[in-house]
């Protein structure tokens, strides 16, 4: 490592600019033969400066290639920051350390040292790329690589990378999330949600409500690796559709006029247990006609229903599963997922999820009433996988265009497309992320290079994309005692939850709730919180920072600003007095 970080070293001292404007391209080949070269980068119209190898300069014989710039190293105790698409982020205070991070939920990367910062953005081969942190001796070099070998194909497209330069107030982690918005929606990828409802009513009802997800229930887990109907294990029944009918109306009985409802488990095998297959639906926990009576009811009161299917878990005891629909690894074998309730499950290609699957299951769900912002599970909380049947093929971009394709699909039957995570190969299709963050104990680990997390992507998704800001904000109204899973307890103080919420102007979620032990009170807390904050749903987020130790300010696009007050004290700022632990939205 010392002797890695020696070299580069050498190659970027006799440059030293106060903007990237040149880059060292460090080749490594499959040999171990290492070549490093100084590249000038070119000035675009729109200010970047671009780095571009062609794809055919990207030989088979190459393992993977580096891209440093002395904007991007530091030493312990300089100014500044480094951050991460992820919203990780960690001042220049260690000694040592190494981050790795193959999952970038938007291909970008940023450094600020001094009255200086820019944001990397990549804008070839964004599927094909890792982060690399690394300190030594309180030196810190931060660089992408791609991994050339890794893309399992030939190289589909020239490896590019836009630097986008910030001087003075605007050297800031805002204005990198602004810059990489600005790049999406200019270039057609993505639009606001202002533009989109014009098309589709069902999102504004989304964006204007909560979303509360009911779980039926699941199978017992189990050790069976490939599950029969002879050994299958028992499913058990957390919420019939008695159950959910009851739940939807102590909702309106509350006085929560509108609201997004999703059946979760609803599927024959319930949750995460028979997949592909998807009907006939679930019998045990009421069957299909009593779906289809809670449906209607929920919709008499004014409410949208919509419900959960995951594309990415496939079981050998579903009567749809077929090893053709798997997708191969390099070797030709299935690709495993993880095991769950349906025993040990594999991970699909998506080029059959979207011919074979899709069109039957979206024609099913939409004939039993279904409308609004339907949830797949999973797709948008991963890097898109490769394929290599033979018979269908795709590398990365091609799994994330047939995962925009389900994406447009689910806009035609139900009018949106929700999924777990924030991860933008779906951008262009993706109406809602059931959370962004998981730190510090799932997706976005903990490191000690760490030591905030940073609002980047809502800076450049706020406006365009809803979302919930932490899986532990699901259900931040509730003082369940029973907030054991490590992502979901990570939050574990209700009044740290809400301001969280408030600060990122996050849609309440609700998803884990013991309806029998704690009703629906807090969820009509959180229904009345939202009301006069909602509108800002519609508006981009412009300007974050910490204005004082924990007490925080975000501007939107509208000209309004919350100030999150996180201190035991009251707050004054421009004469308005914020509460200690509380908020305040102004004008």
């Amino acid at each position: 490592m010392k002797k890695t970080l020696a070299i580069i070293s050498s190659f970027v001292i006799a440059f030293t600019t106060f903007a990237v404007e040149r880059v060292v391209v460090r080749t490594v080949y499959n040999s171990g033969k290492i070549e490093s070269k100084t590249v000038s980068l070119e000035k675009q119209k729109d200010g970047a400066y671009r780095l571009s190898i062609p794809v055919v300069e990207l030989s088979k014989d190459i393992n993977f290639i580096d891209v440093h710039t002395d904007d991007a190293q530091a030493k312990k105790g300089d100014d500044g920051y480094w951050v991460l698409s992820d919203g990780r982020s960690g001042r220049f205070y260690r000694t040592y350390g190494h981050l790795v991070e193959r999952r970038n939920p938007m291909p970008l990367y940023g450094v600020k040292k001094g009255d200086s910062a820019f944001v990397g953005i990549v804008k070839g081969l964004k599927y094909e790329f890792e982060m690399h942190i690394d300190v030594e001796e309180g030196n810190y070099t931060i660089y992408p690589r791609f991994l050339i070998k890794g893309i399992e194909f030939a190289p589909y497209e020239d490896l590019i990378v836009d630097f986008y330069n910030f001087k003075g107030k605007d050297a800031n982690y805002s204005s990198m999330g602004k810059a990489y918005r600005k790049y999406q929606l200019d270039r057609g990828e993505v639009q606001p949600i202002s533009e989109r409802v014009k098309k589709y009513p069902t999102l504004a009802y989304t964006a204007d409500t909560m979303f509360v997800r009911i779980k039926h229930g699941s199978k017992a887990m189990s050790k069976i690796e490939h599950q029969t109907e002879e050994n299958e294990p028992p499913l058990y029944a957390n919420y019939t559709f008695d159950d959910f009918m009851k739940i939807t109306r102590d909702l309106k009985s509350a006085g929560i006029d509108k609201l997004e409802m999703c059946f979760v488990g609803w599927n024959r095998g319930g949750f995460d247990g028979r997949f592909p297959d998807l009907f006939p639906v679930e019998p045990k926990f009421g069957g299909e006609a009593k779906m289809r009576e809670a449906i209607k009811l929920g919709q008499s009161f004014g409410y949208q229903m919509v419900c959960h299917v995951c594309n990415t878990d496939f079981y050998r005891i579903a009567k749809r599963f077929d090893e053709y629909a798997i997708s191969k690894r390099l070797d030709g074998s299935l690709r495993p997922y993880a095991h769950m309730a349906g025993g040990r499950a594999y991970n699909p290609c998506f080029q059959v999820v979207c011919d074979r699957y899709i069109d039957d299951d979206y024609k099913g769900m939409s004939d039993l009433g279904l409308k609004g912002t339907h949830h797949i599970d999973v797709t948008s909380c991963i890097v898109p996988y490769t394929c290599h049947d033979k018979a269908h093929p795709c590398n990365r971009q091609q799994t994330a265009d047939y995962q925009n394709l389900i994406g447009e699909k689910c806009r035609k039957y139900f009018g949106g497309f929700g999924s777990e995570g924030p991860c933008d190969h779906v951008a262009k299709t993706l109406d809602y992320a059931l959370y962004v963050w998981a730190y510090p104990n799932w997706v976005g680990g903990e490191n000690p290079l760490v030591d905030r997390l940073v609002p980047i992507w809502q800076i450049a998704y706020h406006g365009i994309i809803l979302s919930n800001p932490y899986y532990s904000t699901i259900d931040y109204t509730y003082d369940n005692p029973n907030r054991i899973w490590s992502p979901y307890k990570t939050l574990q103080d209700k009044t740290y939850r809400r301001l969280k919420m408030a600060e990122l102007n996050g849609r309440p979620t609700f998803y884990f709730i013991d309806y029998k032990a704690f009703g629906v009170k807090p969820i009509k807390e959180a229904y009345d919180e939202y009301q006069p904050m909602k509108h800002l749903q519609y508006e981009f987020i412009d300007f974050h920072d910490e204005i004082a130790p924990d007490v925080f300010i975000t501007k939107f696009s509208n000209g309004e600003y919350i100030i999150t007050n996180y201190t035991d004290f009251d707050f004054t700022y421009d004469g308005n007095v914020i509460s200690a632990k509380s908020y305040k939205l102004l004008k």
